[in-house]
């Protein structure tokens, strides 16, 4: 009994050493608890000032916290949702040797949410034999996304590592290939946006991406010339109530995030899933992958490294297709081809015809009513995706957003200073002045059923007043502010909302006279006749 005894303790002992050995190895050393005060100025006094950081790198419980060297501050992700109770907090320093932690603030005598909220700073001491150094942690709501290159990352894709860190997530650190995203006008920003692939084969390896799902690849939006921070994520909430989740080139899940480059603090960007061609024709089903094609209208000098056509309808040189996949190759463009010879057709009779055969009529409506109300200014000539789909009928036509941005009343002049003048876009203008399958009824239809479920203000509403809790109790947003010097410390979405208020009223009454009217609507008409005598020209 005496040596089962000794045996048990001996095992006892061993755990602990293990537990010890694991927890405060000098390779991933911990931050401990508030010392006296007497014994901080003790190891001060016996050591030197270091001249350089100690530790440039802290995790909590394995997950990378964002650092900015310039600050010197760690970063902490630790949710919204703890009230004035901390979670278990293990704060540990992987690949520091020698060196000792322990913190001098002690953030328990606050409240968490109120430290989030108000983005306190908590000193830590770290030392070594003969150095010492302070650092500080602030507490943040949002998760974190660390980026990291050997240089700056710049527009030609290199190779890097992306550490994303939320509760209830698993830590997500991975070598990835990140670049600039957007156009060259995008790199000349000083706050840029980013594309993230993380690396591993030919599509990349999948993680369980913190508010998006699983993902080989995301972008992480700027969000730089939108103060309120709210525009993106918005619409994007929108268009899910619209088209519903897991379908084919459905909505994007976005989460708000706070993002570090490089050692540097760059502010709350808006993380959201790419939209993968291939991907989406593979949710369609097997024949669509194999079938079927996409592209996307755009503004041509954006386009890099794809194949583009010009838009036939267009005198300038700078509006197109850009294409984002296809089986056809040395024919790339065929299955567009039919879409532009439809948009050149003269005779009404003809189009009415060859519209109904080849385009989604109500698919088409419910996306330029979301565009319409959303005051989607850059959805019609660039960022419009084209699905071609191959029926036993011939080929079908639908069409998909992208990038969301000027939306809610960002570049309203592109609309008029009222926000009241419908938007051209001449297919649709053409379709619904003909009546074409009864186009106009079905618009106004539509609208009624989006009117009495997604289109009413207090939804807006509601959504803004969850984006602002987000942003203002994470802390994130006076952060931001501080960086880059928006105009908005405080979330603020009341010129989003009263734009949508007279948005709304105002497609209330431009389809309600679409409806009325008996023959030729000149507003309508006007866009696409303007269009296609250039066109001749």
């Amino acid at each position: 009994m005496k040596r089962l005894k000794l045996m048990t303790a001996i095992l006892a002992m061993t755990a602990l050493l293990v537990c010890t050995v694991a927890l405060f190895s000098p390779y991933a050393p911990v931050v401990g608890p508030v010392p006296d005060i007497e014994d901080v100025w003790a190891i001060e006094d016996a050591r030197e000032e270091s001249g350089a950081p100690l530790v440039t790198a802290l995790e909590n419980n394995g997950m990378r916290l964002g650092y900015d060297a310039q600050e010197n501050t760690f970063y902490c992700p630790v949710g919204l949702d703890n009230g004035e109770e901390w979670p278990g907090l293990h704060l540990s320093a992987p690949g520091a040797t020698g060196v000792s932690l322990c913190f001098v603030d002690d953030y328990t005598y606050d409240w968490c949410e109120e430290a989030v909220r108000e983005g306190y700073a908590y000193q830590i001491l770290a030392y070594t034999q003969e150095k010492f150094w302070y650092t500080q942690v602030v507490f943040t709501g949002l998760p974190v996304v660390c980026l990291k290159t050997d240089s700056v990352i710049g527009l030609e894709e290199q190779k890097g590592t992306a550490a994303i860190s939320a509760p209830g997530y698993e830590p997500i650190q991975a070598d990835a290939r990140l670049r600039v995203r957007g156009a060259s006008t995008s790199y000349t920003k000083e706050k840029k946006s980013y594309k993230v692939e993380f690396a591993g084969g030919s599509h990349g390896v999948q993680y369980d991406v913190p508010g998006l799902g699983m993902e080989s690849e995301i972008a992480l939006l700027s969000m730089l010339q939108d103060k309120t921070l709210m525009r993106d994520k918005l619409s994007w909430d929108l268009y899910a109530a619209l088209a519903g989740d897991d379908t084919a080139f459905g909505p994007r899940r976005t989460q708000h995030v706070e993002l570090f480059v490089n050692d540097e603090y760059v502010g709350v960007y808006l993380m959201i899933e790419l939209m993968d061609a291939q991907k989406e024709l593979g949710l369609a089903g097997e024949s669509h992958l194999r079938e079927d094609s996409v592209y996307r209208s755009t503004y041509l000098p954006f386009v890099r490294d794809r194949l583009t056509v010009k838009d036939p309808l267009k005198r300038q040189d700078g509006f197109g297709y850009e294409l984002r996949r296809t089986p056809n190759v040395g024919r790339e463009f065929d299955d567009l081809q039919p879409y532009l010879e439809l948009l050149k057709e003269e005779d009404d009779e003809t189009f009415v015809r060859r519209a109904l055969e080849m385009v989604d009529v109500d698919q088409l409506l419910r996306y330029v009513l979301f565009v319409q109300a959303c005051g989607l200014t850059d959805n019609f000539h660039n960022n419009l995706f084209i699905w071609t789909d191959k029926t036993g009928e011939g080929l079908r036509y639908a069409f998909y957003p992208w990038d969301l941005d000027l939306s809610w009343g960002r570049h309203a002049e592109a609309i008029d200073e009222e926000s009241s003048r419908w938007m051209p876009y001449p297919l649709t203008d053409r379709l619904i002045n003909l009546d074409a399958g009864g186009a106009r009824s079905r618009l106004a239809q539509i609208w009624k059923e989006m009117r009495e479920s997604i289109f009413i203000q207090e939804n807006v509403a509601m959504l803004l007043e969850q984006y602002a809790n987000e942003l203002s109790e994470s802390g994130a947003m006076m952060r931001n502010e501080m960086r880059w010097n928006m105009g908005m410390s405080y979330p603020d979405g009341y010129e989003i909302l009263e734009f949508a208020g007279s948005r709304f009223t105002a497609l209330d009454g431009i389809i309600a006279q679409i409806a009325e009217t008996e023959g030729s609507i000149a507003f309508l008409e006007m866009g696409y006749t303007k269009t296609m005598d250039e066109a001749k020209k």
